[in-house]
Formats: C-alpha cells, structure tokens, sequence
C-alpha cells in the first residue's frame, strides 16, 4: 500500500513561521530606532541599546515571512477552488471582521487613556474602517495591501493556470522594479516621464503594493512550482541527524541577520551602496532589497530548526497573528507613552507588550466564538 508523502512545509509549519514572524514584529516595532538616551533599559544596561536596535533591524523580515507565507498558503487553499472569488470573499470578510473590530478597540483604548477621538470626521472614520486611511495607526499600512492581494489572488490562480507560474513570478518582478524602494530608478523615472507617478506612487493603497506584493508572489509561485516543498525535501533528507540539523539551522540563521543588518556595509565594500547622506529611514529602507532572498532562506532554516518539533507557543502566536499584529502598534504606543519615566527593562518591556497582545487575542477570540453560536 503506498504510504501519504511527509509534507515538509504545509500548515503547521507555515503557523510555526508565522509565531516566529509575531515576535520578530514586536521586536521590530518596540526599539525601533537607536538613541544615544532610550526610552527602556538595554539587556546589557548600556546606554544605547544596540542589541536591541539590532533585532529591530533584522526583524524587519518578519514581513517578508508574513507575505511569502500568505502567497504560499493561498495558492495551496485555491490551486483547485473552483469558486474562487466566493473564497476571496469569505476571506476579506473574515479579516475585515477583526480589523474593524480593532479598530474600535483601539479607538476607545486612545479615548480612555488619552482623554481625546482620534477620529476627526465620519469621513475619517470610514477611510480608516476600510482600511485606505491609517493615521491613528501606521503599523495597519500592512493590512490594505493584503486586502489587496486577496482580490489579486483569483487572477494570479486563472493566470498561472492559463500561462505559468514562471510568468506570474516574471510579472511580479517587473511590477517590483517599478518600485522606488527596489533601488531601480530607471523604471521609477519612465513612470514620473509618461506621467502616472501621482497615480502609483502618491495614493496610499498603491504606493506600498509595488514593493510588498513581489514577497507574496514568491511565496505564491514557489507553491506552484513545488521547488520549495522539493528544496525541503532533499534538505531536510539528507540531514538526518537532528544535531547536524540545528547547528545547520542555528549558523545559517546567525549568518541571514548579519547579512541582512550589515547589507550597506557589504554593499558599500563591494562598490554597490555608499552610506554617505543616508539616514536612519533610508538605511532601513535599503536595507529591505535583500529581504525577498534572505526571506525565504529564513524559511528554510527555521523549518530545519523545528522540524519534529511540537511548539505549541509558536502555533497559538501563529494562529492568532491577525489579531496580534492589528492591535501590536497601539499597545506599544501606549506602553511606550506610560513607562517611558521609569526606563523599563527591554525583556520586561518585551514581555508586557506581548502579554497584552496575547489578552487581546483571546479577547477577540472568545467573542468571535461567542458570536458564531
């Protein structure tokens, strides 16, 4: 009788990567920029917080991780939808349910704690309900160009099967350069010269799609294409020995964050970048050009890291990576804005805001069910 093929990376492991891609979130978002005086006391309770400020630095891959792993499950869930945009549906309503709901939430948590309505107008209210408007929140910019990948996922699934899934990928590369942030002007320019640069670059629901949708569709594609459940395979094949497995693992994620936190560095000795007039919002968007490599080879290593592994804390931060990264940006504010007087430990710090992302979570959670029955 033949035996069912071990699947490498399917749901569990996806859930397990997105628990890693939680934290790295808090961690990106908490110390994000260095200071000669910081808000929290460092781990090693020196003044600047570089160890901090170097996991902010690297974690930023955490959205890389969110958009390949999203784009890799979605082809898995639509690959043989035959009611595709009833599915797409289903999902926008599913995550439009728990946006709004945050966004209530963290309007009265602003109100109550602040004494003042972070929305001015109806106008206002209803621009940030759908999404379009993220002023009282800058972390949501997150959430619209997923909506909008969701409504682009029944075209890329018709595509791919009408074409390939090379074309699609080549597609998307294309639509990448198109990008500022990509580091090629060329494209940017022959955009500004036939006159569409207020069109794609300036609106907020486009101008971060150009970059951001070439992580998902890579993740979309290596589904397709099965190269990247086939990389596992042999991978994790011929490492059969969990100890060579994890210090395999262990070097290769050590090595993904300093490529990744020295990248203008390296650039620079290679000829490629110079650091002269870049400031801390262009290093860290430059930074961000590797990321649709270092991405996926993160991927690998932490599948190699918890391969067989039961990690239950990864899977509920996983599960509930919705709620979390929704509601993160406002308690951190609000931790920052009340414990910045007394300099808390960054652990500390760390653990107090993911507690209460986690509270909130279950709040969301237990309601949800709740209003299901």
């Amino acid at each position: 009788m033949q035996t069912k093929q071990q699947i490498f990376f399917g749901r569990q492991q996806s859930t397990h990567i997105k628990g890693v891609a939680i934290i790295m979130l808090i961690l990106h978002h908490l110390f994000l920029f260095p200071s000669s005086n910081p808000w929290f006391t460092s781990l090693f309770f020196n003044r600047w917080g570089g160890v901090e400020f170097f996991l902010s630095s690297v974690s930023k891959l955490c959205i890389t991780l969110f958009f390949f792993v999203s784009g890799y499950g979605l082809w898995q869930a639509s690959s043989h939808d035959t009611h595709l945009w009833k599915s797409c549906f289903r999902r926008l309503r599913s995550i439009y349910t728990i946006y709004i709901f945050t966004v209530v939430i963290t309007v009265l948590l602003l109100y109550f704690m602040g004494g003042s309505l972070v929305l001015l107008s109806v106008r206002h209210a209803l621009e940030t309900c759908l999404g379009i408007n993220v002023a009282i929140n800058g972390s949501w910019w997150f959430f619209i160009i997923y909506v909008e990948l969701l409504l682009l996922t029944p075209l890329a699934v018709a595509f791919v099967r009408r074409f390939s899934w090379p074309s699609l990928l080549a597609l998307s590369c294309f639509v990448y350069l198109l990008s500022p942030e990509s580091g090629f002007s060329y494209f940017a320019e022959v955009v500004q010269q036939i006159g569409f640069s207020s069109l794609m670059y300036k609106p907020f629901p486009l101008n971060l799609l150009w970059f951001n949708q070439f992580f998902f569709f890579i993740g979309f594609c290596f589904a397709a294409s099965g190269i990247f459940e086939t990389i596992l395979h042999q991978t994790i094949t011929s490492l059969r020995h969990p100890f060579q497995r994890h210090c395999i693992a262990l070097a290769a994620i050590g090595l993904i964050f300093f490529v990744r936190y020295y990248l203008i560095d390296i650039g620079e000795v290679c000829g490629i970048l110079s650091r002269e007039g870049i400031d801390i919002y262009q290093y860290t968007i430059i930074s961000t050009r590797a990321d649709f490599i270092l991405g996926p080879l993160l991927i690998i290593a932490l599948v190699l890291l918890f391969h067989q592994h039961l990690l239950p804390g990864l899977t509920f931060l996983g599960n509930q990576s919705a709620a979390i990264w929704l509601i993160h940006g406002t308690i951190i504010a609000l931790v920052m804005d009340k414990l910045k007087d007394i300099r808390p430990w960054s652990p500390l710090a760390f653990l107090l805001v993911l507690f209460f992302c986690v509270l909130y979570a279950l709040l969301y959670s237990a309601i949800f069910r709740r209003w299901k029955q």
